[in-house]
């Protein structure tokens, strides 16, 4: 008579053996975790930083924040933290190193095609784009977060990132998408090869009108204008878009706009400028927290 109950106590046991620990839980200001993650060279976990303001609730906003070249996610965390405090929006820097995410080709073109130039194309589920949905996910599991949407903005090689996973990625809930003074561009065009544009990628007028309907803000701080930049890329497909961060985010939006008249598309897209910001995160992080807050 004793058998059922032993079986449901052996049952009860290898369940709570073979569950997963539940995720640690993200405390009160800033710290990290890592995550494991298949898209990198070596698919070891990433590290990824995070502030969680004193007064952020459950139900408040989410901010997705990509670095630049140097990748350095642990310096971005710190210039967004305290404008995050003040505006009570948990901030989340996932770190894409260049020995896991190596080159242009790993983490500002998004694992997109197997070269820079005439590459292969590669399955979708092999771009970097997913890590962000991903650690999005992770968050809430951790945090307990209502939002089903997250703000996610990008700077420099982070912006080029965020640009073309505002125009490749599928099924995201990023919202609003931030785009802060990328080098250069994939246009939204396909008469031009990609990395450029999106010659070769078979994306079709559907899915263009569908990136154009996004929440993206290109935001561009007026003094980043310098076009001897050292991490300026300067070559003729880049020049053809212009000398410089300034004219080329202009350029980028305005062929945006085209294919949208073209396609008679909801146009959600806008373009914003960060007055006397030069190349810096800092800056433009004190012009986006707005954008990022909803006010």
């Amino acid at each position: 008579m004793f058998r059922p109950v032993l079986c449901l106590m052996f049952l009860a046991a290898f369940i709570s053996f073979a569950a997963p620990p539940p995720a640690a839980s993200m405390e009160v200001g800033s710290g990290l975790f890592t995550l494991p993650e298949a898209s990198c060279v070596d698919a070891e976990p990433i590290r990824v930083f995070h502030h969680r303001p004193a007064g952020w609730k459950v139900d408040g906003p989410i901010l997705i924040v990509l670095h630049g070249v140097n990748r350095d996610a642990d310096r971005y965390l710190a210039e967004w933290r305290d404008l995050a405090e003040a505006a009570n929006v948990l901030v989340i820097c996932p770190e894409f190193t260049m020995a896991r995410y190596p080159g242009a080709r790993w983490y500002n073109l998004g694992n997109v095609v197997e070269r820079e130039r005439g590459g292969v194309l590669r399955h979708p589920d092999a771009w970097t784009f997913g890590v962000v949905d991903r650690v999005f996910v992770d968050v809430r599991r951790r945090t307990g977060a209502l939002r089903e949407s997250f703000a996610l903005f990008g700077h420099s090689a982070g912006a080029q990132f965020v640009h073309r996973y505002a125009l490749l990625a599928k099924g995201s809930a990023a919202s609003p998408i931030i785009v802060a003074n990328a080098g250069w561009y994939t246009m939204p065009n396909a008469d031009i090869a990609f990395p450029y544009g999106l010659g070769g990628l078979a994306l079709g007028d559907e899915a263009l009108s569908a990136a154009l309907k996004r929440p993206v803000t290109i935001l561009l701080g007026d003094q980043d204008i310098d076009p001897a930049h050292p991490s300026l890329r300067r070559n003729p497909e880049a020049d053809v878009q212009g000398l410089h961060r300034f004219e080329r985010g202009h350029a980028f939006f305005a062929q945006a706009g085209r294919e949208a008249a073209r396609l008679k598309s909801e146009f959600r897209w806008r373009l914003r400028v960060a007055p006397g910001v030069a190349h810096e995160n800092a800056g433009m992080a004190r012009a986006a927290i707005d954008i990022v807050a909803g006010r």
